[in-house]
């Protein structure tokens, strides 16, 4: 009861003046909302992004307010009355005489309590702060228009249970203060509109991939074949359903060998220089020998470039997975995807051509044109089918609005390839020249390197062959069986030919 006593009249003293009533109301308020907040958010009541900003930030900046203003009260104290904190308080609730010992002896105590509780706090709200910035969610969604568009595509991604962080950030106090630093410069940047539209890649401060993606894939993790149907939609009437279906080699072969995760291989180190360090047009590319040395291929067209002033990257999971996250689609492949899970209905004429043609229209802002993509397709239905009643219109005209929303974002500059995926290639090159269901990538992809600009000292090229990586066993065929029946009949015609005729040469 004593302490209790002394407690009260020591906050009784911090009445003394205004600025101490305003320090103590002001500490005393924001120290009790914060366990109420953290109590609601808790058990699921208030879960929101600006929820915690309120509680883990502005909070506790407030309650540090609070106590700072305390010294100024008692300062203020002492230059009016003359008087220390000392003589006021053995004056005021008549403890005994004015004796130093007196007054230690009955304050320590309470501000020593005080002192640890404020601490306590403190630390707490700090942690709580930093586990609260490490969630996506406040990664995504503290900054709408700037992280909105990343947040957005990465909600859907493989990689949509893995924290941000994990790639971000890292491992260590360093990374930890690095971040907090490269984020105390985020922040002004948003504030005052100094961010980048839309944000640069690549990113160049990235953890290394033997950190991120190494720990869960990995080089011997990668065997075997892996057997990809691709299903793609002409844009007539009937949205005519094509297949292509490839057999991915997706070793990590070591030494002398094919496969698709052959560079990741410790064996066969590569490493390249691209123009602006961009990652996108080689100037040369030096595969690792078994000896130890480096062959490099210059690439013919830039042999002269002055845009070479970075060390050389060594070739690792992003180089071709650089969109393994933050997936933004291609128009006619999300259509495609959409047809194949029956967002789309494909019974509706000309679905894929006129989707098409509404997403890639350039409008002034999101908003006017999810309207329009709407009022498009439903008005040409009325216009060109009058008679007939398609159902499931609605639900496909609020697929194609939704593939529009997911990917275009005119805030932050974002339109159809402003990101371009380099996993795979695009179709002007090699085979695929002649072929037109992948005729919107916006990527050279594997091409980058895999082309005949880029030779050694005798003129030889980097071999850009289609088998090094897949077998095709399809290719834009609407039967796909009947492709193989007839490719298997070729082949034992050939084979048949062939006997005949070397049995022939042996008689003769």
């Amino acid at each position: 009861m004593d302490f209790f006593r002394r407690y009260i009249m020591f906050i009784q003293l911090l009445f003394l003046n205004w600025i101490g009533k305003i320090g103590v109301i002001v500490a005393s308020t924001a120290f009790i909302s914060f366990f109420i907040l953290e109590g609601l958010t808790l058990i699921g009541i208030f879960r929101s992004t600006y929820t915690g900003i309120v509680t883990y930030f502005l909070i506790p900046m407030i309650f540090i307010a609070g106590l700072i203003l305390l010294p100024f009260a008692w300062r203020k104290q002492k230059k009016d009355t003359g008087t220390t904190l000392q003589h006021v308080f053995l004056a005021k609730f008549e403890v005994g005489g004015v004796g130093e010992h007196n007054f230690w002896e009955k304050v320590v105590p309470v501000v020593g309590i005080l002192t640890i509780v404020n601490v306590l706090f403190i630390v707490a709200a700090g942690s709580s702060a930093m586990h609260y910035m490490d969630e996506s969610e406040f990664c995504g969604t503290a900054c709408h228009t700037i992280m909105g568009p990343e947040w957005q595509v990465y909600s859907v991604s493989p990689h949509s249970k893995v924290p941000c962080v994990d790639c971000h950030i890292g491992e260590g106090v360093q990374a930890l203060a690095k971040a907090k630093i490269n984020g105390a410069w985020q922040a002004v940047a948003a504030m005052f509109d100094l961010y980048n539209k839309p944000i640069g890649t690549p990113i160049h401060n990235l953890r290394p991939a033997k950190e991120t993606c190494g720990k869960c894939h990995w080089p011997e993790k990668h065997y075997g074949s892996k057997l990809v149907k691709i299903e793609r939609y002409r844009d007539d009437e009937n949205n005519t359903k094509q297949y292509t279906t490839l057999n991915l080699k997706v070793d990590a072969v070591n030494g002398v060998g094919s496969g698709i995760h052959w560079h990741i291989s410790e064996n066969n180190e590569v490493r390249y220089s691209s123009v602006d360090d961009m990652r996108e047009d080689m100037i040369w590319v030096e595969v690792m020998q078994p000896n130890g040395t480096y062959k490099r291929y210059t690439n013919q067209h830039l042999a002269d470039s002055t845009s070479e002033d970075s060390e050389p990257r060594v070739m690792d999971c992003v180089d071709c997975h650089n969109r393994a996250t933050h997936i933004y689609e291609q128009p006619d492949a999300a259509l495609d995807r959409a047809m194949a899970r029956g967002d789309i209905d494909t019974d509706t004429p000309y679905i894929k051509r006129e989707a098409m043609a509404a997403i890639t229209t350039s409008y002034d802002d999101k908003d006017s044109a999810l309207t329009a993509i709407g009022d498009r397709l439903t008005s040409f239905y009325e216009q060109e089918y009058p008679d007939k009643d398609f159902l499931s219109l609605p639900t496909s005209i609020e697929a194609v609005k939704a593939i529009y929303d997911r990917n275009i974002h005119p805030a932050m500059k974002i339109d159809w390839g402003t990101y371009p995926n380099h996993l795979g290639h695009r179709v002007e090159f090699g085979c695929f020249s002649c072929h037109n269901f992948m005729q919107h990538e916006q990527s050279d992809g594997c091409f980058r390197c895999h082309n005949r600009h880029l030779v050694d000292e005798a003129g030889e090229g980097i071999s850009d062959e289609c088998t090094l990586c897949h077998s095709i066993l399809a290719l834009g065929e609407e039967n796909p069986l009947q492709y193989l029946l007839d490719q298997e009949f070729r082949s034992f015609e050939e084979h048949k030919n062939t006997y005949f005729r070397e049995e022939y040469l042996k008689n003769f």
